[in-house]
């Protein structure tokens, strides 16, 4: 039963993107059927709980030494996989904004102003600033994610340490309600705060606590999937994971009040109830969500959420457009399509032959630095 990878997690990471495009797409629209800006906030706190889940499963037994090097190379190929999208994605906007009028004009105010946030948004340090949505609002999770991933190697190693431990499964448990009583206790200090949509929901270490909340929660799944000498009964586990996906979804058809401190406290048991049961893996949901389709749908959930908000800008101004506009337009999307696929397959040349060149540069193989 031993696996490093839960296939089926996968597709939840879409659905988490497929409320969250909801949201932007339709707003408050779809009320009182569904509550969109709920399901948003919910599914973003899910994604950064399922982040930690995946890199504290996916490492167990693996013995990582958090030296400064691994750290660097880590985040280098974190980087590596979503900076090309998140470049093109953030210069299309630019080219939509106030930028180029600016340039045009002489403004040197509103040129240092809209610089500037441009400048955040390549250097991926946007979230550690209020405002923190401009361009393609959705890059500040990138911003926020990168900083989250600097506990990976450090955080690993202790877990590693904790196996050496005869009651490991119990040291993990503790951990994760320490973390999810942390989360709650700091989110009703700080639900009176003025900026408390920055503060709980963008702000970097604001994010610390669910990430290693995820982290130990996957540590502790792997070692109980590990463990398990047989499938269980599939009927009984089929009908948790409904229910649990059931809850899931009904949650956000409830007028909660929507702020960065519900986020947190409202969604977190949902959120965790859900990712438990489905990394068990033992129920006729699990093994839908495995198929290839529904899996490869998850793979590319990143992708979609730096697009999606391109696509929805560009959407509502295509419908603006006269017909021969249109046809013009939709010419040369597709072949900028086209194009942009030869581009990722050279800049995937490049990202590994740099990557190469890293390691050579400082004497020390792939292997070495994970081992």
């Amino acid at each position: 039963m031993k696996t490093k990878r839960l296939d089926q997690l996968q597709f939840l990471r879409f659905i988490a993107f497929g409320f969250i495009f909801l949201f932007h797409a339709f707003g408050t629209n779809l009320e009182p059927y569904l509550y969109t800006t709920n399901a948003a906030y919910a599914m973003v706190s899910f994604f950064f709980i399922l982040s930690g889940f995946g890199s504290g499963y996916s490492s167990a037994d693996r013995r990582v030494k958090p030296t400064v090097k691994a750290v660097c190379y880590h985040l280098w190929k974190k980087i590596k996989k979503i900076y090309p999208l998140l470049f093109v994605t953030t210069i299309y906007f630019v080219l939509q904004s106030d930028l180029p009028q600016a340039i045009n004009a002489g403004n040197l105010e509103l040129l240092k102003e809209n610089g500037w946030n441009l400048m955040k948004c390549l250097l991926m340090i946007q979230s550690w600033g209020n405002p923190f949505l401009f361009y393609n609002g959705v890059t500040w999770f990138i911003s926020t994610i990168l900083f989250l991933y600097l506990f990976d190697l450090p955080v690993r190693y202790y877990l590693d340490k904790a196996h050496e431990k005869k009651n490991e499964k119990t040291i993990l448990i503790s951990l994760s309600v320490v973390f999810a009583i942390a989360i709650f206790t700091i989110a009703t200090l700080a639900k009176n705060r003025a900026d408390i949509g920055y503060c709980l929901y963008a702000f970097p270490p604001s994010r610390v606590l669910e990430y290693l909340l995820g982290m130990c929660m996957g540590r502790c799944l792997y070692r109980i999937n590990s463990e398990r000498k047989s499938d269980g009964n599939i009927v009984v586990f089929t009908i948790l994971e409904g229910i649990a996906l059931l809850l899931w979804v009904v949650l956000f058809t409830l007028p909660i009040p929507v702020n960065s401190y519900s986020m947190q406290t409202y969604w977190l048991i949902p959120n965790v109830f859900v990712l438990s049961i489905m990394a068990i893996g033992m129920g006729g949901f699990s093994k839908l969500f495995s198929m290839k389709l529904l899996k490869g749908a998850g793979d590319i959930s990143m992708e979609c959420y730096l697009l999606h908000q391109p696509v929805l800008m560009t959407y509502m101004a295509f419908v603006q457009m006269e017909n021969t506009v249109k046809g013009t337009l939709f010419y040369i999307i597709f072949n900028e399509i086209k194009a942009d696929e030869e581009t990722q397959r050279k800049i995937d040349a490049l990202m590994d032959t740099v990557d190469k060149k890293y390691l050579s540069n400082f004497g020390y193989t792939r292997e070495e630095i994970l081992a």
